[in-house]
C-alpha cells in the first residue's frame, strides 16, 4: 500500500509506538480498598496502591484526622493521614494504603502520585509483571492477522490464473511478506511469553498446551520458507507451490491457538474450558475496562506496525527479484 510508504504514515505508527509504551510503563498501579484487605490477609504485603478521590476531611474524637476516600469501584472508606491531606475535596491520587485488621482502619502510608491521567489495575498474583500482557496479547493477535493475510494472498495467486506475470509476483510476494511477519511477531509473542512464564511460573518453558501450540505453529511456517528456498522449480511453479502450502499450513492456526489451548487443562487462562479474560465462546469480557481499553489500543497500533513491516518487507523481496533477473 503507498500509504504506508508515506512519511505521515511513519510519523504516526512512531508517535503510536511511544504512547503505548509510556502507557505501558509509566501508568502507575492501582488498585481498590477490597485488594488492600485481600493481600493483608492472604499475603501479608502491608501497602497495597489504590486510586482515590477524595470525599469528605474530618476528625474523630480525639482529633485524628481522617478523610473519606472512594476507589474505582466506588466504595468509600475513611482512611488515616500521616500528615498533610494529599490534595483538596474532590481531588484524584494514588496512594499506597495499608489495612490494620485489628481495628478495620485503612491508613495512609505514601501518596504514589497525584492526579493521574490513568491507572494500572493491579492483578492479585502479578502485580508489575501483568504490565507484559499489552504486548504478549497483541502479538499473538497480530500474527494470527499477518497469517490470514498471507493465505487470503496465496489463495488469490491460485484464483487469478488470468493475471499477468507481473500481478501474480506481486500478489506471491504479499503472500511471503504476510507470512514472514506473522513468524517475527510469533516469535515475539513466544519470547514475551516465556519471560511472563519464568517469573510466574518458575522457568522459561514448562511445555504447556499454549507453549507447545505456539512452538508447532513456528515450526510449520518455518518450514514454508525452507520449502521455497529449496525447491528448485520455475520462479512460478515455485510460488504455485508455496500458495498451497500457505493454505494448508493456515488451517493449523485457528486450531493451535483457539481451540486446544482451550480444550485442554493449562496454567494459562482460559485453558480447559474455562473462559478466558479477553476472547471467549460467551462474547463474555472479564478484564478490568482500563485493561481491556490499553489493551485494544495496543493492538491497535501493533496492526499499524505489521502493515508498514509487509509492505516493507514486500518492497525488499520485490528489489531481490530484480536483481536475479537482471542477473
Amino acid at each position: 500500500m503507498k500509504f504506508t510508504r508515506s512519511r505521515i504514515f511513519h510519523f504516526v505508527v512512531g508517535i503510536a509506538l511511544a504512547v503505548v509504551t509510556f502507557i505501558s510503563f509509566s501508568t502507575p498501579m492501582a488498585g481498590s480498598f477490597e485488594d488492600v484487605v485481600n493481600f493483608k490477609m492472604n499475603s501479608g504485603l502491608s501497602k497495597v496502591p489504590v486510586k482515590c478521590t477524595v470525599v469528605r476531611p474530618s476528625f474523630d474524637s480525639i482529633g485524628k484526622k481522617f478523610f473519606g476516600s472512594r476507589d474505582f469501584t466506588g466504595r468509600v472508606m475513611p482512611v488515616s493521614i500521616a500528615g498533610v491531606l494529599p490534595s483538596g475535596e474532590g481531588s484524584t491520587f494514588v496512594a499506597d494504603i495499608s489495612y490494620d485488621a485489628g481495628h478495620a482502619e485503612y491508613h495512609l502510608e505514601k501518596v504514589v502520585r497525584l492526579d493521574p491521567g490513568m491507572t494500572f489495575p493491579l492483578i492479585p498474583g502479578l502485580g508489575e509483571l501483568g504490565r507484559n500482557m499489552l504486548f504478549h496479547v497483541p502479538m499473538s493477535m497480530v500474527a494470527f492477522l499477518a497469517f490470514l493475510m498471507g493465505t487470503i494472498n496465496s489463495i488469490l495467486y491460485l484464483a487469478k490464473k488470468k493475471s499477468t506475470p507481473e500481478q501474480k509476483m506481486l500478489l506471491d510476494q504479499k503472500a511471503r511478506a504476510a507470512s514472514a511477519v506473522g513468524l517475527l511477531f510469533t516469535l515475539l509473542s513466544t519470547v514475551t511469553g516465556s519471560i511472563w512464564a519464568k517469573f510466574s511460573w518458575g522457568t522459561f518453558w514448562n511445555w504447556d498446551p499454549r507453549e507447545v501450540d505456539i512452538f508447532i505453529l513456528l515450526l510449520i511456517y518455518a518450514a514454508y520458507f525452507i520449502l521455497r528456498s529449496l525447491l528448485e522449480e520455475s520462479e512460478e511453479k515455485k510460488a504455485r507451490i508455496a500458495a498451497v502450502y500457505n493454505i494448508i499450513a493456515f488451517a493449523s492456526v485457528p486450531l493451535l491457538m483457539f481451540v486446544l489451548p482451550r480444550i485442554a487443562q493449562s496454567l494459562h487462562p482460559g485453558g480447559g474450558g474455562a473462559e478466558a479474560p479477553v476472547i471467549n465462546a460467551n462474547g463474555k469480557t472479564h478484564t478490568d475496562p482500563t485493561l481491556l481499553g490499553m489493551l485494544w489500543t495496543n493492538v491497535f497500533v501493533f496492526v499499524l506496525l505489521y502493515f508498514w513491516l509487509a509492505d516493507l518487507t514486500r518492497r525488499v523481496l520485490g528489489l531481490a527479484e530484480h536483481e536475479e533477473e537482471d542477473i
